[in-house]
């Protein structure tokens, strides 16, 4: 195991530079051993309850108490918040709220910056839906093409001025199938689309195999 371990803005910092060094000996031994150990024992990290996904990291010097909180990203990335000396048992209210603030402007900003060398349509879709073959995309590529048979269903329908009962009525469907394909809902087979524009529609469609 190999965690890498990275500070969120400059909370742990200034935590760490106040300390004496004695303190600032147990933490890194502390912060290696996360880093190294896989299966880490709960007397240094423990999930904090009612909270979601921080944990804290537990260091004890002599008679010292001292807390960092922190987060997962992607299994084996440890971002370090706020830290702070505990003075009493209970764990003070405002160090959790602020790590879960922290921990909500990391993610807000890391979703953000996956925006910033995107410069075509095809990236965007790769970084809101993954590659092409993956269970994301399949599923948005589903979507989008379940959009755009619907609108040119539509479209072709109002062009021909008929009916959604008209139309089911030509084609051997129902009037509520009709409304539900428009509606892009449900799933609709090649032989019922043709027939739908070809049939019911005089219009002609062209399907392109990639």
């Amino acid at each position: 195991m190999n965690r890498q371990i990275i500070f969120y803005e400059n909370h742990f910092i200034e935590f760490f530079k106040i300390q004496d060094d004695k303190v600032k000996m147990k933490i890194k031994n502390v912060l290696e051993l996360i880093r190294q150990v896989n299966k880490v024992p709960e007397k240094f990290l423990k999930h904090l309850t009612g909270t979601d996904g921080i944990y804290e990291i537990r260091i004890e010097h002599n008679s010292n108490i001292f807390r960092i909180f922190c987060c997962f990203d992607k299994g084996n990335l440890v971002i370090l918040f706020n830290a702070f000396q505990k003075k009493s048992q209970k764990t003070p209210s405002n160090e959790i709220e602020k790590a879960k603030r922290l921990k909500k402007q990391y993610f807000e900003n890391i979703k953000m910056d996956k925006y910033s060398n995107i410069t075509n349509f095809e990236q965007l879709i790769e970084v809101e839906h993954g590659k092409i073959g993956t269970e994301n995309r399949n599923k948005y590529e589903e979507n989008t093409q379940m959009f755009i048979i619907s609108e040119m269903l539509k479209e072709a329908r109002k062009e021909a001025k008929i009916t959604q009962e008209q139309l089911a009525e030509k084609t051997g469907t129902k009037k509520s199938y009709i409304s539900k394909i428009e509606n892009g809902k449900g799933n609709i087979q090649i032989s019922t689309l043709i027939r739908l524009f070809e049939v019911g529609l005089n219009r002609r469609i062209g399907l392109t195999f990639l």
